[in-house]
């Protein structure tokens, strides 16, 4: 299917004057029909660069110098356009915003089927088909711009699939999905493959799911295949793995479900407040809310965490922190100040917020002016805007790219650059909204490590849960989050929005868990069933056993 020799590629200089840059140095391996290959390394390794090369777009369409050969099925992609190739193998971007440019979520679908002639009528079918697949049926009307991160992600996908491709390239397809969505996308791929030989070449952070499904696993490091193998390598070479800053997983990661349960509480120092706030969009929308009739309070200090499905209305609530959009109904009261009588600008001062794509918030012509504009903006000396720069370029190994355009790296690069720019304001509340989507275990940590130091120097956190197992605080969870799976170590904070349901949000601590766990043993006969899929990490699963025993129920079977 795929020939990959000594292939080496060059970016063109990144600043005027200087030298090209290496990102793939003497690549080879080949890929056999109908396998599922994963691609992993830590932020910067070259992932990106290969999977383009592999699709043609390198060097087709981008700057740079290529040496060596990449063969699909055939077809010496040096030799053929991107069009020519795309008849063979689909690609799915790293951004799925940066490759989806019509007017509706069905048109993005049609697209490759009307340049391949394809009948109007099976076209139709074909677009019922592959929104059934990707769960975004009842989605075809939608302006793609107006969906979630999550949800555009699951649009690409079903864009690059239409055509029914002898093989699909995806480049960290998952990381914009909630849990249960990254499921979903390997459950269609095996579907698919299932019946019809189709081959798959994933480049992942999340190597949970490459470990369970690859048949090979390619391993880079800054542009140079370290390691070719299959899923093996996840135990042989972990220690190699891991200090490279990519995750091993010891299996499939433990869940706990939300449940209902009630607890008045007012915290006595709310710093944010959300009184029953509702909100529609617009044009491009549909017609139900994003959000409806929410009321939270958030002490201050607090480290909260964000979780729901995709499209639940998780970027929706983080955007009226900071006014970036105002409720159609409602009041948002931040740090003492009402949202609505305060522009943007006036509360940067007091929300530094980090947006779901880095590239909504990157504009500055180089990587130190991004990340001193925000502490030069509040009105801070030469001499601590330049510790605050030196400290974020430390942090996430940015020293190179000092005086380089953010928009010119990878994305990877631009989500750090974009995270530092924030967190270099010190501002009193912390919104981040997916903040570690592209970056390499090793960088995650450092920037939770950062944050989590903040937030016990006062600072408030919002933070997407998919990531973070830090924090301590309270949780918000929806009525009916019944249905809502979520990971947290014990303490950590959960705010839960139900897609059905995100109305009268209610307060939770760890105990209040706890005690849901002895009233359901009560209610079963003292044999404490545990229910479907409610399941716990094993230090929240010891602290709720030594509750159940105090009260003499059986605790959870493990």
């Amino acid at each position: 299917m795929i020939t990959v020799r000594d292939l080496s590629w060059q970016y063109e200089p990144l600043v005027d004057g200087g030298k090209p840059v290496d990102s793939l140095k003497h690549v080879s391996f080949d890929i056999k029909s109908g396998s599922f290959v994963g691609v992993i390394g830590p932020t910067g390794a070259g992932k990106s660069t290969l999977c383009m090369a592999l699709a043609g777009i390198i060097p087709n369409l981008a700057d740079g110098t290529m040496t060596g050969l990449v063969e699909v099925n055939g077809m010496n992609t040096s030799r053929h356009s991107v069009s020519a190739l795309s008849e063979r193998i689909g690609y799915v971007q790293q951004d799925p915003e940066a490759q989806l440019f019509c007017a509706s979520v069905e048109d993005e679908i049609a697209f490759p089927l009307e340049n391949r002639g394809i009948a109007p009528d099976i076209i139709d079918k074909q677009i019922d088909v592959m929104l059934d697949l990707v769960g975004m049926t009842g989605y075809r009307k939608r302006v793609p711009a107006s969906l979630s991160g999550g949800q555009m992600q699951r649009v690409a996908i079903a864009a690059a699939l239409a055509a029914e491709p002898d093989g699909l390239i995806l480049d960290e397809p998952t990381a914009a999905l909630d849990p249960e969505g990254k499921q979903e996308v390997f459950d269609v791929l095996e579907r698919i493959r299932q019946t019809r030989s189709m081959t798959v070449i994933m480049a992942e952070q999340d190597t949970e799911h490459i470990a369970y499904w690859a048949d090979q696993v390619l391993f880079m490091v800054n542009g140079e295949l370290v390691r070719n193998g299959d899923a093996s390598l996840f135990v042989r070479e972990k220690g190699l793995l891991e200090s490279s800053g990519v995750q091993v997983s010891d299996g499939p990661s433990p869940v706990i479900k939300a449940l209902p349960v009630g607890n008045d509480a007012k915290p006595k120092h709310a710093i944010i407040s959300l009184d029953h706030v509702t909100h529609r969009y617009g044009q491009g929308g549909n017609a139900s809310p994003a959000l409806d009739d929410v009321s939270l309070d958030i002490e201050q200090g607090a480290f909260v965490g964000l979780i729901g499905r995709n499209g639940s209305g998780k970027t929706t609530l983080a955007k009226h922190l900071n006014g970036l959009i105002q409720p159609t109904q409602g009041i948002v009261n931040v740090d003492g100040l009402d949202v609505s009588k305060h522009s943007v600008g006036e509360m940067a001062a007091h929300v530094g917020f980090v947006f779901q794509n880095p590239d909504h918030q990157i504009f500055c012509s180089s990587t130190k002016e991004e990340i001193a504009f925000g502490p030069t903006a509040l009105g801070l000396d030469a001499a601590t805007v330049f510790k605050r720069v030196d400290e974020m370029m430390t942090l996430f190994d940015l020293h190179r790219y000092e005086d380089v355009s953010p928009a010119t790296l990878g994305y990877g690069e631009r989500r750090a650059v974009a995270l530092s720019s924030v967190i270099a304001m010190r501002t009193p509340i912390l919104v981040l909204d997916e903040p570690t989507a592209g970056l390499d275990h090793r960088l995650a940590s450092r920037f939770l490590g950062t944050v989590e130091k903040l937030n016990r120097h006062g600072v408030t956190v919002i933070i997407d849960l998919r990531m973070i197992a830090i924090g301590t605080g309270r949780a918000s969870i929806g009525r009916n989050a019944v249905d809502q799976h979520l990971r947290a170590r014990r303490g950590a904070p959960i705010v839960v929005i139900d897609h059905d349901d995100v109305n009268r949000v209610q307060c939770v601590t760890f105990r209040d868990i706890a005690e849901h766990a002895i009233e359901h043993g009560r209610q079963n006969d003292g044999k404490g069933k545990q229910p479907e899929r409610l399941r716990f990490l094993p230090e929240m699963q010891f602290q709720i056993d030594q509750q159940c025993l105090q009260h003499n129920v059986k605790p959870f079977e493990p």
